[in-house]
């Protein structure tokens, strides 16, 4: 639009509502952007998702996200130490629920824990036929899967009774501080002063 030859600016010419439309406009513009910005980075993240519509990719990050969180709460509660001193032991973890069971034993990381957990697993009549252990920041945590000695019978509560009696007399064991033997000394003397 020009008055007396100068040209002014079309918002300036224009009502005020024309003007809250075209804000409104604007707006909504920028959201749809940063909408798609965020799935194209949704289908980068997720495998095979780059031909997905965006209620399908959604779905399909929902699903990944509850996938990941259960493998997030398996790690949580079964591979990472905790802070406290525990011990436990599971039912019948074999096919057919005969003669084995899962036990666990969460402590602080000391030598010869392995060798304590082996003979406390035998004085209890049984062995380990697999284990794992995580240890992170001095404290570890064992999970042993164990059969009774004797064949594959099933396993009652006393035998479950002696297994955990026995897995948490090695955390007895070490409850008289035997672990800051094993520690390092945190500042060394080596290189200190002394006035003379």
């Amino acid at each position: 639009m020009e008055t007396d030859g100068a040209v002014l600016p079309i918002t300036a010419s224009c009502s005020p509502a024309v003007r809250s439309c075209r804000s409104h406009s604007e707006a909504e513009r920028k959201r749809r952007q940063r909408i798609n910005g965020h799935l194209a980075t949704l289908r980068s993240l997720l495998p095979s998702a780059a031909r997905m519509d965006k209620a399908t990719l959604l779905g399909e990050v929902v699903r990944h996200v509850r996938e990941l969180r259960g493998i997030a709460d398996d790690l949580a509660t079964s591979a990472v130490p905790g802070e406290g001193d525990e011990v436990g032991v599971d039912d019948d973890v074999a096919e057919g629920g005969c003669g084995r069971v899962r036990a666990w034993v969460c402590c602080a990381d000391r030598p010869g824990l392995m060798a304590e957990l082996s003979q406390a697993v035998g004085s209890a009549r049984a062995k380990a036929v697999r284990a794992e252990m995580t240890t992170v920041g001095g404290r570890t945590r064992s999970v042993l899967e164990l059969e009774l000695l004797g064949g594959p019978t099933p396993i009652g509560g006393e035998a479950r009774s002696a297994i955990q009696a026995a897995l948490r007399e090695v955390l007895l064991a070490d409850r008289t501080g035997s672990t800051d033997r094993f520690k390092r000394p945190r500042i060394s003397t080596r290189f200190s002063t002394s006035a003379l």
